[in-house]
């Protein structure tokens, strides 16, 4: 279930970033959609929604975050809802499990003091960019980092990023 959720919140990232991509003339000038953007911020439950949040692109930003996108919607890709009604479409991600020492909750285990507790999980994940109304590159690419705590909350580990 981990595993379906951090592919879900990694599409939820990867969205994200889409709408705030390029949607000025800027974008446009350079003989069609180029836009890429950065979002910092991923907050929400692996079993619920997923907001992203903290977003910034290259050009004419369209919006900042995404409406909350249901989690399991996106885990074989989807299309996620900006607030300022624009839409990016991402392809499933490719997710790559990696070490969780820098996710909240995560206790370095000793042979003096070890840890026998869940610890965090973290995912690695890349996808593309296959549709977009806010001006992002077409086709495009995604990637990010996401942490999965033990309650089954979903924050960035590594902003978003769009390209």
């Amino acid at each position: 279930m981990r595993r379906f959720s951090m592919l879900a919140a990694a599409l939820t990232i990867a969205a994200s970033g889409a709408t705030l991509a390029l949607s000025g003339s800027q974008a446009w000038a350079k003989g069609g959609p180029n836009g890429k953007m950065t979002c910092t911020g991923l907050n929400g439950t692996e079993t619920g929604t997923i907001t992203i949040s903290g977003c910034s692109d290259t050009g004419s930003a369209t919006a900042t975050q995404s409406q909350p996108l249901v989690t399991t919607a996106l885990a074989t890709g989807g299309t996620v809802t900006w607030t300022n009604g624009k839409t990016s479409t991402f392809a499933a991600p490719v997710l790559v499990s990696i070490k969780a020492k820098k996710c909240p909750g995560y206790v370095k285990s000793t042979k003096k003091n070890p840890y026998s507790g869940q610890e965090p999980s973290a995912d690695k994940f890349s996808g593309s960019v296959t549709a977009d109304t806010s001006g992002l590159k077409i086709p495009g690419k995604y990637k990010g980092e996401v942490c999965i705590s033990t309650s089954g909350n979903v924050t960035a580990l590594k902003a978003l990023k769009v390209s």
